[in-house]
């Protein structure tokens, strides 16, 4: 039975589908699609930001956490309580950890404005610590397992004080020092691992400078910076002091080292004036002995005895008239190994000749007077025979007593020198008297020395000396992969103690030349001093040093001899050498207390030159004499291309141009960089 339709429910019509719509009921149906849509936003925007609120949370967590930890961790370092120091280190990997997990929970952000700088600085700064972090729980292996040798060495002897941090390593039994350098050189290969993490540290920080936009974090990384360079310091010394160690504290047995005392008022091309030497014998990290004597009496035993055959190099032929080579002029190689090998090679023969022992050699430790300087202004000032040497008069102080004072007081002429050996004694045993504490300040003074070339060691072992390259402390003359090398020596010709009043500038420039370039090296002389004990005009026979293949076009300022005997000042000879794979060219020249003269080499640079330039790239390395003081350098180099990009960089004023013009100062080996 069918109902009878009622009002309220009309039947719906054939076509309702075809009926209009009043507008109040499409409102009605269009709001229910939004509603949906807003209730499912809703639910992405609370798992969104839920997901943002975690990676945000394990960040900030993670990275309180470690902060906390490395606080704690540098505190329980300096209380040498290495345990706990691991610890902490641990403490801090895991929350670092909880935050780079957190950050690659938000990587998304890297893409968006403004933002994604911040984001990318914070997780360098991450990676960074890390990498630290890292570096830092290898050294505290290392150190802790040294340390533990002290120790115990501590409570074999029965030291009271066994907290006792600072003990010097001239206290130190031989046993325990022998220790001491076998586990340092043992460990070599972590110290090298330690040094790539560090330099993959420091790429992590010079990706966070680049960035642009991060003011108000500099201030937050920049102690963290300040631990980095210190720690990098540390075992970039480290490492090749690990890497010598077993030659150079003799743990196979006696090593007898030349010890040349290279005085560099009186500059000759290996560092200095060989005026006094000494043999040191070190065994286990000991130094078993030091004597130390005047290169002149070693020279008078073979003075004017025909078995005695060596042959001067032809400038101190020439311009000091001694045809016959003896040690005291050794030092003419700018090499630091070449000059060395001379300088054993000289001493054992006149030791033979003399019928006197001849001393079994294994390497030199080559130090000029600038660095006698840096070490009386670490330690303090020394008093030897009631003369008290400081680092602003040691040098002159010296050279009076051994010049002239010495028979005010009643010393032979034979034994002028020997306040020198007292003098390096005294030092030595200050030196190695320095507290562990210090030991930071000791690896910066001789890592600058090293860097500075007042410096330079010599093994004759090959693989300790190819350390030794590799570090930069062995004072060699290489161009390495450099487009363009130069590199000038002077050599001082009797000219008393002059060098520290002779200022000097050196001018280089490059322009096109002949379908090349052509190089002029123009080496100004200013001599500011006077007559007197210690200072004469001044007369050096001056080499530069360029790339293989150079050609000389011409020279100016040459003298053939000084002014005295040539106040013309006629060009004097020039002579070409081949040496180090490359090429040098050399002259005499000299200048009057007062005056200036200028001293000019133009040549034309080989095609190697030219064909890195029509490649792209260009590069210069300047190389410093050993004992040499700073030199002002002014480059003009002109290779008519416009120039890209260079390091250092030009002032702003000049770029934009096709030239580089650079003002500088030559205190240690340089690089120039230029990209066409």
């Amino acid at each position: 039975m069918f109902l009878e339709p009622s009002d309220a429910n009309p039947p719906k019509h054939p076509h309702a589908d075809e009926i209009p719509i009043s507008p109040g009921v499409l409102r009605v149906k269009r709001r229910r699609v939004p509603i949906i849509a807003v209730a499912f936003a809703a639910v992405i925007c609370v798992a969104f930001f839920g997901y943002v609120g975690v990676g945000v949370t394990r960040i900030v967590n993670g990275a309180v956490a470690a902060r906390a930890a490395l606080t704690s961790a540098k505190v329980h370092i300096s209380d040498i309580d290495f345990a706990q120091a691991s610890a902490d280190l641990s403490t801090a990997h895991d929350g670092l950890t909880q935050a780079q997990s957190g950050a690659s929970m938000l990587a998304f952000a890297s893409a968006i404005p403004w933002v994604g700088s911040r984001y990318t600085a914070g997780v360098a700064i991450l990676d960074a610590t890390a990498k630290t972090v890292d570096v830092l729980t290898e050294a505290i292996d290392i150190a802790q397992d040294v340390y533990s040798v002290v120790a115990e060495a501590r409570a074999a002897l029965a030291w009271q004080d066994a907290s006792e941090a600072d003990t010097p390593i001239h206290d130190l039994p031989v046993e325990v020092k022998r220790t001491l350098f076998t586990r340092l050189a043992a460990s070599l290969p972590s110290l090298r691992t330690m040094q790539v993490k560090l330099d993959l540290a420091n790429e992590d920080i010079a990706r966070f400078h680049d960035l642009a936009n991060t003011e108000g974090i500099d201030e937050i990384i920049a102690p963290f910076e300040t631990v980095l360079a210190k720690l990098k310091t540390g075992i970039d010394f480290l490492v090749p002091f690990a890497g010598i160690t077993k030659e150079f504290a003799g743990l196979t047995g006696d090593r007898q080292f030349l010890v040349m005392f290279l005085n560099n008022t009186e500059l000759r091309p290996t560092g200095g004036f060989l005026g006094t030497y000494g043999l040191m014998v070190i065994r286990d990290g000991d130094m078993k002995s030091l004597t130390t004597d005047d290169t002149y009496a070693v020279d008078a035993l073979v003075s004017g005895n025909p078995a005695y055959v060596a042959h001067s190099p032809a400038p101190i032929s020439t311009y000091l008239e001694q045809p016959v080579w003896y040690f005291r002029d050794s030092t003419w190689s700018p090499d630091f190994a070449d000059g060395a090998k001379d300088a054993i090679a000289l001493l054992r023969q006149e030791n033979a000749v003399a019928g006197r022992s001849v001393p079994e050699i294994h390497g030199a430790f080559g130090m000029t007077t600038s660095f006698l300087h840096d070490l009386l202004a670490f330690v303090g000032p020394i008093t030897v025979d009631g003369q008290t040497f400081t680092a602003e008069n040691a040098s002159d102080l010296l050279e009076y007593q051994v010049e002239i004072a010495f028979e005010q007081q009643g010393v032979t002429r034979a034994d002028r020198k020997d306040i020198v050996g007292r003098l390096t004694n005294a030092l030595l045993d200050k030196l190695l008297e320095v507290p562990s504490s210090r030991f930071e300040e000791v690896f910066a003074l001789l890592a600058n020395a090293f860097q500075n070339k007042n410096i330079a060691l010599y093994s004759s072992d090959a693989g300790t000396q190819a350390v030794l390259d590799d570090a930069g402390w062995s004072g060699d003359v290489s161009r390495g992969s450099a487009s363009d090398v130069l590199m000038v020596v002077d050599a001082n010709m009797a000219s008393l103690k002059s060098d520290p009043v002779v200022k000097r500038t050196i001018d280089y420039t490059v322009v096109p030349h002949d379908g090349g370039f052509q190089a002029t090296v123009a080496i100004t002389y200013k001599h500011e001093g006077t007559f007197d004990w210690k200072t004469s005009r001044y007369r050096t026979y001056t080499r530069i040093y360029v790339p293989e293949g150079s050609s000389l076009i011409s020279v100016t300022g040459s003298l053939e001899n000084d002014a005295i005997r040539d106040p013309m000042g006629t060009v004097g000879t020039i002579t070409t050498a081949s040496e180090f794979g490359l090429t040098s060219f050399g002259t005499f020249t000299s200048v009057e207390p007062g005056q200036s003269r200028t001293l000019t080499f133009t040549y034309q640079l080989p095609s190697s030159v030219t064909d890195a330039v029509s490649a792209g790239s260009y590069t210069l390395k300047v190389l410093k004499q050993i004992g040499a003081g700073p030199h002002d350098v002014e480059l003009h180099l002109d290779f008519n291309r416009m120039i890209r990009s260079a390091v250092p960089a030009e002032e702003t004023t000049f770029w934009g141009n096709d030239s580089y013009d650079v003002t500088d100062t030559l205190d240690t080996n340089k690089e120039y960089k230029i990209s066409f």
